[in-house]
């Protein structure tokens, strides 16, 4: 075809014409039309033909703006796609090649019959709160100094169970959210039906709140189009596992009476939870099971979905959206979710496919490592760690990388200057589900740095052999690891040059710290276990120990001065949650909530001592140590000259020089609302 007849084609195309008359005026213009027509056919030809000429003489300008109009989405999807292979990260190409993924990855089947539609409630009840036992006085009290959660990351919030501006108390239990007042008045209590709260932020006159449905052990089956207000009938619904995360987030403007004002629906179980600045960035875990097989289901059913109030509608991540990560053996996804608190625009959401375990973050990124399981003899010989951008509330995928073994937990993990450090345990045995004499189990340690990209740039390999990593704690340039199998070595790493960290000191003491805590810039704080003979050729638990540690000197560090209980029946959140801490530098106070029990009664309350450096001393304080049956103490905080204790059924306030008890409020408890059902 001649250059002339490609343009009248071209031209042709943008007229909305039947195709039969487009063919022939495409034939008259190539020549090959022979008969001669009516006369008011070649008046239509002819007024064709003048469009056709206009349409010509613009075709090369009106195609080229169209098709850039058209192509900015695609070749941002192109560069996307691009920039995501070249870290190995794949988007699916289509919902076909999804479920093909999820057969091979051995989805598990569940029959869930009985449902509950899980449309989003319009309104929230907020319930009065009950009457307090202590003495309200005429004015609130107010402090600027007060207990900030024990966050991992300067500026990177974490989400807890309890925060507070210096004002207010606000504390997730028992299926609601208290908002209590320093002088122990309760302003409001808010419950709502099938919603159990967990992680709260607070960010001025903004409560977020965490949590997830509550129909039938918080399993919702939930699987329609239609939006928010639209009713919805059981036709709507399938049978599919579908838990969902709730965030639901209050302006405290009248802080007895909350008010809803906006509320945000996510697939899958609460994860973690960060705050930078007025960002939110939320982490929920979504695995796909199914009463029925792949193939019998609709593209909806094995689509994770979200909504956002702002919208009321419900949104489907279609399978083109959905990275998945190479070699993957996972059958879940990760959805990762932004959104800001003061802009009226929707939630972000990002899903990706077989994502991994630990959170960590940092102001910029975050980071998610998967532990890769052998299926022969249950090992871990390593993880794959993922990056992603964080900014203004969007999230997006820009490195993937690998380390040896695994992490113990979010500490194992540090961004400096650039660069992530990684202390991470390998574990190799040769069990087979059934204990034997044979069994064997080893482990080495390592520390590994990677750049930007994820790419290794120095390390150390097996730190120790036989031994697992217990604690970790990043300070700058200088990185402290406990590991532990019978004593307690504390590892002092230089880590000023990326590219060559280099073990400065090491120190042996009994037992092992399983938390460490930054004092000042040359002492650290220890909390874990001192341990004894098990009787059997090795070592068990014995009882709490805190100790401080001189680091003043990398090569010769130096515990100081310790503190072990006498009781060994004791246990403490501390050891796995560090956000149960309490923290008060200026007071010289740590401590944390522990319960003990014997034959004769149960404690539980805040375990304080004050840290006595010229003395060199922990000087324990047990009179915030009530004896209590149940429920037992979740965390301590302090606001102003006060600490106030915070059980599941009241919150206690006492004096912190002298210690004494000011007063104490009964909070509304059922032993039903701590369970899910």
């Amino acid at each position: 075809m001649n250059k002339n007849v490609e343009n009248y084609k071209k031209a042709v195309d943008q007229i909305h014409a039947s195709d039969s008359l487009k063919d022939r005026v495409l034939e008259q213009a190539s020549g090959k039309q022979k008969a001669k027509k009516p006369i008011y056919y070649l008046r239509y030809v002819a007024g064709l033909a003048a469009v056709v000429i206009v349409a010509v003489v613009g075709v090369n300008f009106v195609n080229k703006t169209k098709d850039e109009t058209l192509n900015v989405k695609d070749n941002l999807k192109i560069e996307e796609k691009d920039r995501l292979a070249s870290i190995d990260i794949r988007r699916f190409e289509s919902v076909e090649e999804l479920k093909e993924a999820l057969k091979e990855n051995e989805v598990s089947t569940r029959a869930i019959y009985n449902s509950t539609l899980g449309v989003m409630e319009d309104a929230s009840e907020t319930v009065k709160g009950e009457e307090t036992t202590a003495t309200a006085t005429v004015q609130e009290e107010l402090s600027d100094d007060y207990s900030r959660t024990n966050n991992q990351v300067e500026n990177v919030d974490e989400a807890d169970i309890v925060k507070t501006d210096g004002k207010y108390i606000y504390y997730s239990q028992n299926a609601r959210v208290y908002i209590v007042d320093t002088n122990l008045n309760q302003k409001a209590s808010i419950k709502e039906e099938n919603f159990r709260p967990s992680q709260i932020f607070v960010n001025g006159n903004k409560l977020i709140v965490f949590g997830n449905k509550n129909d039938r052990g918080n399993i919702v089956l939930y699987n329609t189009t239609k939006s928010i207000d639209e009713e919805v009938t059981t036709e709507d619904v399938s049978t599919v596992y579908r838990p969902k995360t709730l965030v639901k987030i209050y302006d405290l403007s009248d802080i007895e009476n909350p008010s809803l004002v906006r509320e945000i629906s996510i697939d899958g179980s609460y994860r973690e939870a960060r705050m930078i600045e007025d960002n939110v960035y939320l982490v929920t875990q979504y695995y796909a099971w199914f009463y029925r097989g792949i193939d019998e289901l609709k593209d909806t059913d094995i689509l994770p979905c979200y909504e956002d109030s702002l919208t009321k509608v419900v949104n489907y991540v279609e399978a083109t959206d959905i990275a998945y990560f190479e070699n993957t053996d996972d059958y879940g996804y990760s959805l990762i979710s932004g959104f800001n608190l003061n802009k009226n625009e929707e939630v972000n959401v990002e899903t990706f496919f077989g994502a991994g375990d630990e959170v960590y973050v940092s102001e910029k990124n975050m980071y998610i490592v998967a532990p890769n399981y052998s299926s022969e003899y249950w090992s871990i010989k390593d993880s794959t760690i993922y990056k992603f951008q964080l900014d203004n509330a969007k999230v997006s995928a820009v490195a993937e990388g690998k380390v040896p073994g695994y992490t113990r937990n979010q500490f194992s993990i540090d961004e400096y200057e650039g660069n992530l450090r990684v202390a991470t345990t390998s574990y190799e045995s040769n069990y087979r589900g059934i204990w034997t004499e044979d069994y064997e189990a080893k482990y080495s340690t390592y520390l590994t740095i990677l750049n930007e990209k994820l790419e290794k740039i120095g390390g150390i390999d097996n730190l120790i052999e036989d031994e697992e990593i217990y604690g970790v704690r990043f300070m700058g340039k200088v990185g402290y690891i406990v590991t532990f199998q019978e004593i307690d070595p504390l590892w002092v790493v230089d880590l000023s040059d990326p590219t060559n960290p280099v073990v400065k000191g090491e120190l042996e003491i009994p037992g092992y710290s399983s938390y460490l805590h930054p004092y000042d810039d040359t002492h650290i704080i220890g909390i874990g276990y001192n341990v004894k003979d098990n009787g059997y050729g090795g070592v068990m638990n014995d009882t709490i120990k805190i100790s401080m540690f001189d680091v003043s000197d990398l090569e010769n560090p130096k515990e100081v001065f310790n503190k072990t209980l006498d009781n060994e029946y004791v246990s403490s959140a501390i050891m796995y949650e560090h956000k149960a801490l309490f923290f008060n530098k200026s007071e010289n106070l740590i401590g944390f909530p522990v319960s003990w029990w014997s034959r004769r009664e149960t404690k539980s309350g805040l375990l304080l001592y004050k840290i006595d450096m010229e003395n060199q001393t922990f000087e324990e304080i047990d009179d915030l140590i009530p004896s209590v049956k149940f429920p037992s103490i979740d965390r301590a905080i302090y606001i102003g000259n006060n600490i106030y204790t915070i059980y599941q059924d009241k919150i206690i306030k006492y004096d912190i020089k002298t210690l004494e008890k000011l007063g104490e409020l009964e909070l509304q408890y059922d032993y039903g609302d701590s369970f899910y059902w």
